[in-house]
């Protein structure tokens, strides 16, 4: 990866669990992390995200345990991607990459089916998901 941390060391992206509050679990949390220093960093497009998820749990969340992948079209593609093989640095993220344009790819030929259909529910599920997944082309050069 090509994102550095403070220590200018490389950051790796992982997928890890996130502790809120002491009752509930998050999994597949996409973080950069630095190995020489320990410190991580929470992948910046997720930060919404996550920030809504928490919101939902309501000021006094039980005791409860999701994953991330099932609410973010970004989070499932990575979970997929690290899941599906043990890549090397560049062949993750040229195989991340070739996934995102597929899924853009296919949630843009869902939009055209969603439109003929006039179903505005479907299209409005539609761009929530390609708005998921357009905010890391920004990202894509930093790792």
């Amino acid at each position: 990866m090509s994102m550095k941390c403070n220590c200018e060391q490389y950051l790796n992206l992982e997928l890890r669990t996130v502790m809120y509050t002491r009752s509930v679990m998050i999994r597949h949390v996409p973080v950069f992390v630095c190995d020489h220093c320990l410190t991580y960093e929470l992948m910046p497009s997720m930060r919404p995200s996550l920030k809504k998820c928490v919101e939902l749990l309501g000021p006094n969340p039980s005791d409860t345990s999701f994953s991330l992948a099932d609410f973010h079209e970004l989070a499932r593609l990575i979970y997929e991607v690290m899941t599906d093989a043990d890549y090397s640095e560049d062949d993750f993220k040229s195989k991340l990459e070739y996934e995102i344009q597929e899924r853009i790819n296919l949630l843009l030929d869902l939009y055209k089916v969603a439109e003929s259909m006039n179903d505005h529910t479907w299209i409005g599920e539609i761009r929530h998901r390609l708005s998921q997944l357009s905010v890391i082309l920004p990202e894509m050069n930093v790792f």
